[in-house]
């Protein structure tokens, strides 16, 4: 019997999972994905997994960098993101609620203010480019209660519409 709730959350899980990523044109960080802890529990992140889905062009030379990031300021705008249950008791449901900046009417997360690192990964920018990486048990990256996490992607020139996946396992 597993003693948490182990959920997988991802920029896929809106009511409607569709593969459409968080577009992404910029140069600055944009968040992909984001979770809110309620002010009684905690969460703690296992895997994160990012990848480069495809866009009309690709700059050349130029690559990502994927973060997971704590995030300030109340988010705004995207999708509410359904977590799928891995393993555990189903009741309580998950108790962080997440927003996606992916799927069928994708839009863009805003209003956060990138904060403390929790991780990050450098990726080529080119299309199948991605990057998972697991915790070993012990080892998780724990987010407060009353805290917002975010997965951002950063890149070093601009691309035409390119779009990215995002994961997170994590338990409560």
């Amino acid at each position: 019997m597993a003693i948490g709730r182990y959920y997988l959350i991802s920029v896929f899980a809106t009511s409607v999972p569709l593969g459409t990523g968080a577009t992404v044109a910029s140069t600055s960080p944009v968040a992909i994905l984001c979770g809110t802890t309620l002010s009684t529990n905690d969460l703690n992140i296992s895997a994160v997994r990012v990848g480069t889905l495809g866009a009309a062009s690709f700059p050349s030379n130029a690559s990502n960098i994927a973060s997971l990031n704590i995030a300030t300021t109340s988010v705004t705008g995207g999708q509410t993101a359904a977590p799928r249950l891995l393993a555990g008791s189903s009741s309580p449901g998950a108790q962080t609620t997440w927003k996606t900046a992916g799927g069928t009417s994708a839009a863009a997360l805003a209003s956060l203010v990138l904060s403390t690192y929790l991780w990050s990964q450098e990726l080529p920018f080119t299309a199948g480019a991605n990057w998972g990486e697991w915790f070993t048990p012990g080892f998780e990256i724990n987010v407060p209660a009353s805290t917002q996490v975010a997965l951002y992607i950063q890149s070093s020139s601009a691309g035409s519409g390119t779009t990215f996946s995002g994961e997170i396992e994590y338990s409560e």
